[in-house]
């Protein structure tokens, strides 16, 4: 105890010395706290942006393999596609229908995989509802994969556009529809389809407000629905309207439309069943258009890359395992740029800061190398006069300390908005080429995720925002502070450790 006060003692007998130490220190000390308090904060944000996006992927047929059919297609002449059609068997009709389909037992097979947490199963196709006519004028920026007709594409919602065609679109739960769980639509009545009703195939279906007011349809009305290349009276299905949904963006701008456009409805003419009910309709059972996955973290990605490419589809490039990877990356790397300066900026103030204090010491130390003789020869140990100095050297660095703390909180912020990396809002030149059906305008190579919703939500959902730092104090910031407070004053001790330690009071009371 009494080292501690002979240590505060000389801290305050020597206060503008020691002034002058705490406020180089006071510099190093706000700038790497600021470094710190950044890099920190981009911790945290890529943490909660790993919770929401790069976890996501889906098994479809890849890009390159349809754009090859689409390729071999063109190729031919209308006479050889409707010979080819004629002399067709049952089997080759079947396997042409699900060219452009995934099997199902693929998907499962995949689902099964440790890193898997949810995932679901997604078939789009046009079916033929006999009583209800399409009055929907689509605008071209709404075309959804498959909608502008693909020569041989059944199951992708090829076929051209007739006035009692609609699109149907079918996966295990209707409230995990990426088109409700992104918020673009909603139901307005009744209920949505369960996986029950996927299991048990229950002929449900839940359909578009304006559609429904326009046929005079409500809920527990029965519509009529083709099953797709068959005939006779078994070629029907009674599908009963269990829900009714709008389309939120399009009710939003409906109070600006005119009155003149009675028959135009924005919102679409889309109906959502049960995949089980859409794979009869389609007569395609067994077949998916993509199994829709979500898993942990964006890095458990390559992982299940492997697992795909290894244990699921070997070295078949009919299929691929797509990926958010892009969002992510779009998202986060500003920010893991603004953690990496952060770091390489706090690396070097810690050092300056260790260069200061050891320089202050070898300053201090050499000053006073009569007091410390004086203070052995009088009987004190090595242990006394050093804890003397160690309380002293921990007096400068705690006062440094202290003040930096409150400097970061008032240019933590401004830092870091200046670490970050310039970024504006754009929409990615891929996203506009698959919105608009892809090269050379084959359908087939759309790359659009199912995650991103449907037609109205596809333009928000592909601007890339720029990113934001919120640097805020954490919990952690402060057992940091004590880390760098006790590392400092271990280094600070280096040199009266060594200087007392070698001292002989004889020799230092000989010089006088």
């Amino acid at each position: 105890m009494r080292a501690f006060q002979r240590g505060f003692r000389s801290f305050r007998r020597n206060l503008a010395r020691n002034i002058v130490v705490v406020v180089l220190l006071f510099v190093c000390l706000t700038f790497s706290m600021s470094m710190l308090a950044v890099k920190l904060a981009a911790d945290n944000q890529v943490d909660t942006i790993k919770q929401q996006v790069g976890n996501y992927g889906e098994i479809k047929i890849s890009s390159a393999y349809q754009l090859k059919q689409f390729e071999a297609e063109r190729t031919k002449t209308a006479a050889e596609r409707q010979a080819a059609a004629r002399s067709m068997t049952t089997a080759q009709a079947f396997a042409n229908r699900v060219a452009n389909l995934v099997p199902e037992k693929l998907t499962d097979q995949f689902a099964k995989d440790s890193y898997i947490e949810t995932y679901d199963k997604v078939l789009e196709t046009n079916i033929t509802l006999s009583d209800i006519a399409n009055t929907n004028i689509q605008q071209l920026f709404s075309i959804r994969q498959g909608d502008s007709g693909q020569p041989g594409g059944a199951g992708q919602g090829g076929g051209s556009s007739t006035s009692n065609g609609f699109m149907f679109a079918g996966n295990t739960n209707g409230a995990s529809a990426s088109d409700f769980t992104t918020g673009a639509k909603k139901l307005i009545s009744g209920k949505q389809f369960t996986y029950q009703d996927y299991v048990n195939a229950n002929p449900v279906v839940v359909i578009e407000k304006n559609l429904a007011s326009q046929n005079s349809l409500k809920v527990g009305d029965t519509i009529e629905a083709q099953i797709s290349g068959a005939s006779g009276a078994k070629s029907y299905i009674d599908l009963k309207v269990i829900g009714i949904y709008e389309t939120v963006e399009a009710q939003s701008g409906s109070s600006s439309s005119s009155s003149s456009a009675q028959n135009f409805n924005p919102a679409g003419s889309e109906f959502y069943a049960p995949l089980s009910v859409v794979q009869k309709l389609n007569a395609t059972p067994g077949y998916v258009q993509l199994g829709s996955y979500y898993y942990g973290s964006v890095d458990d990605t390559a992982a299940l890359k492997v697992t795909f490419k290894k244990d699921t589809v070997g070295t078949s490039s009919k299929y691929q395992f797509a990926t958010d990877l892009s969002d992510y990356q779009t998202i986060a790397d500003p920010l893991l740029k603004a953690k990496n300066t952060s770091m390489i900026g706090l690396a070097g103030a810690l050092g300056a800061c260790a260069v200061i204090i050891l320089l202050a010491m070898v300053i201090i130390v050499s000053g006073r190398i009569r007091e410390l003789g004086i203070l052995k020869a009088i009987g004190s140990t090595d242990r006394q006069v050093i804890g003397q100095f160690a309380f002293e050297i921990l007096c400068i660095c705690l006062v440094a300390i202290i003040l930096a703390m409150g400097a970061t909180a008032l240019i933590g912020q401004s830092l870091g908005n200046w670490i970050l990396p310039k970024t504006t809002a754009k929409t990615s030149t891929s996203t506009q080429a698959q919105t608009q059906g892809g090269p050379g305008g084959a359908p087939g190579a759309q790359n659009k995720l199912y995650k991103e919703g449907g037609r109205f939500t596809q333009a928000t959902s592909t601007q890339k925002q720029a990113a934001k730092l919120n640097v805020v104090y954490r919990g952690s910031l402060f057992l940091y502070a004590i880390l760098i407070l006790v590392g400092l004053s271990l280094v600070g001790m280096a040199i009266p450790l060594v200087w007392i330690i070698r001292l002989r009071p004889a020799r230092v009371l000989s010089m006088e």
